[in-house]
């Protein structure tokens, strides 16, 4: 069997039992004929026929360049084709699909959000209220909730953040929208079709069968971590639910503009949870795959700001009185005062917190939030504002919308450039693959135990500390397009552990089981990032420490990192960051 590059037309076909479909299709369109009908977690195939036909959609890639690529790392083969004659003499391309992923670990960040706070004039909120009220989940947030926590309920290190979760109190905002859940299942799924290529399978099932979910959870020891974030956690059950074809939660209707609705009337808390999904454990039993983990907040390595937020304070104050720092970010001071007499929000005359320190005397997280929130809904940039009707003002923010993200993408490049900090934000994530990876490489071909696939549902900030952290080559030079890189909604950082003992000719048949008298135990790491495009990348590391030279940091096959070089990587920053690079005891 080729790969699904060598001369297939109908990439993104998932071969099965099902009829032939285009996964580049959304999710709205390709839903199963009986998707209104929560199923029994895709344990049985009895009606699970899917109805739709294979054809070109508008999301396809029209660059062929792009379309190559994608189709390369996330398609799956529909049918057995002819060995190529080529075949045997075929490169290996570890740097897309080659070699066997016998570990996964997936840092996603959650979906399509509201703003993560109200910014109008007083007079204003009510109508803004009522705006992002309608783009969330159909009928309401706590029914998704409810939906997806039958088959992936969470479980809440009990006491955290005293039952409340963090992002519940601005209601409407901070909310996941439906657009978000898409995002979401629809990496779930892409996601499944790149393993189900080039991931390890059972001897007795070379493909797996989507919304049959024990075909996946054979094979890989699936774990869920999430920040104490409502819409983290849907953006983890949502995640799931494209991974495995559940059909938890499909919304009848978007729901409807109601000028007197300006917020959920229910939001859950973590008691809510506890009632509904482990009190009543028996009559959900049945139905239970995989729990979303939060953990306690010092054994929790997704969020350094949450977990230590005074520390963190600390490291950011050292370099906001850095002179280099403090003049640039005076000089955009005019820039805040001009987002500020058109966005008044933005002035808090009591603020508190990193934000409060900054020379330019704006959040400038809250002040993109703005312009990427509304860019994403096609909102105007002026609306709820006093200059709504003002063409001269809407053309002035669509101006300042790349300024402001600019300048925000620098702030953190700065903070991320001391070691402490840095340390702080991507040792813990980072030690806790590199132990996982270390014992799954002792494993042979023919152990049986389960392989690690975990996902961290996280933050954008998590993300972009892990590329700083990993040395990410795009971020080395300021001077070269791509430094001011942001993790937008729904992105993900995949670290994947990949065998590399197989031949070209076993890497074409590779989901056939390897034998214990052809394995080695040589691994590389492959790390690729998925934007909101969903072009994958391949992710090369550099030593950002060492410029201007930036040295290469991968020494395995075409250049990718071992397990010892990412090792060192953690040592490094566990030796710069002392105790602020290592989690509590618990």
């Amino acid at each position: 069997m080729v790969p699904s590059s060598l001369g297939r037309q109908n990439f993104g076909i998932h071969r099965s039992n099902h009829r032939r479909r285009n996964y580049w299709r959304p999710v709205s369109q390709w839903q199963p004929k009986h998707s209104n009908n929560i199923r029994d977690a895709g344990l049985s195939a009895k009606n699970n026929d899917l109805s739709t036909t294979t054809r070109r959609h508008d999301h396809q890639p029209t660059d062929w360049k792009s379309a190559m690529l994608v189709r390369r790392l996330f398609s799956t083969p529909s049918v057995a084709l002819p060995k190529h004659p080529n075949n045997e003499d075929r490169k290996v391309d570890y740097r897309s699909d080659g070699g066997l992923v016998e570990g996964v670990w997936i840092f996603c960040r959650h979906g399509d959000r509201s703003p993560g706070r109200v910014l109008s004039p007083a007079h204003r909120q009510n109508e803004e209220g009522a705006f992002w009220t309608s783009r969330l989940p159909h009928p309401d947030t706590t029914s998704a909730f409810s939906a997806y926590c039958k088959y992936y309920p969470p479980t809440i290190y009990p006491g955290t953040n005293q039952g409340e979760f963090l992002d519940t109190k601005r209601n409407p905002y901070g909310f996941l929208t439906q657009k978000g859940l898409t995002q979401l299942k629809e990496n779930g799924h892409r996601f499944f079709n790149r393993y189900d290529n080039c991931g390890r399978h059972l001897a007795e099932r070379n493909h797996w069968r989507w919304e049959m979910a024990q075909d996946f959870l054979a094979v890989w020891d699936v774990k869920v971590y999430s920040t104490n974030y409502v819409r983290t956690i849907l953006s983890a059950q949502s995640f799931l639910d494209g991974l495995l074809g559940t059909h938890c939660f499909t919304p009848s209707t978007d729901r409807e503009l109601d000028p007197e609705i300006t917020k959920e009337k229910v939001v859950p808390n973590h008691d809510w949870v506890k009632e509904n999904f482990h009190d009543k454990s028996r009559e959900y039993d049945k139905h239970r795959l995989i729990p979303v983990q939060v953990r306690k907040l010092c054994q929790d390595p997704l969020n350094a700001f949450d977990r230590n937020p005074d520390m963190m304070a600390e490291f950011v104050g050292e370099v906001m009185k850095n002179k280099d720092f403090h003049a640039r970010d005076l000089a955009a001071a005019p820039l805040a005062a001009r987002l500020a007499n058109i966005i008044p929000g933005l002035l808090r005359p009591h603020r508190s917190g990193i934000s409060s320190q900054s020379p330019s005397g704006i959040n400038w997280v809250e002040a993109a939030d703005h312009f990427v929130c509304r860019e994403s809904h096609r909102l105007l940039l002026s609306k709820y504002s006093n200059f709504e009707n003002d063409d001269r003002v809407e053309q002035t923010l669509k101006a300042m919308s790349f300024q402001t993200k600019v300048h925000l993408a620098w702030r953190f490049r700065q903070w991320y450039q001391n070691k402490r900090l840095l340390a702080a934000i991507a040792a813990p994530p980072l030690r806790e693959i590199v132990d996982l990876m270390a014992h799954t490489s002792q494993l042979q071909p023919s152990d049986t135990e389960k392989r690690p696939f975990s996902l961290y549902s996280c933050h954008d900030i998590t993300i972009l500390g892990l590329l700083y952290g990993v040395g990410a080559d795009f971020l080395a030079d300021e001077t070269v397009l791509g430094w001011d890189y942001w993790p937008p909604y729904a992105s993900a950082l995949v670290f994947e552990l990949v065998r590399t003992n197989n031949t070209a000719e076993e890497d074409a048949n590779r989901h056939q089981q390897p034998t214990a008298s052809t394995a080695s135990n040589e691994f590389v790491i492959r790390i690729l990032l998925l934007d909101s495009k969903n072009e994958p990348r391949l992710v090369d590391c550099v030593d950002l420490s060492d410029a201007p030279n930036f040295a290469k940091r991968g020494s395995g096959r075409d250049g990718l990192l071992t397990l010892c070089d990412l090792g060192q990587v953690v040592q490094q920053y566990e030796e710069w960051g002392g105790e602020c690079a290592r989690l509590r005891p618990d």
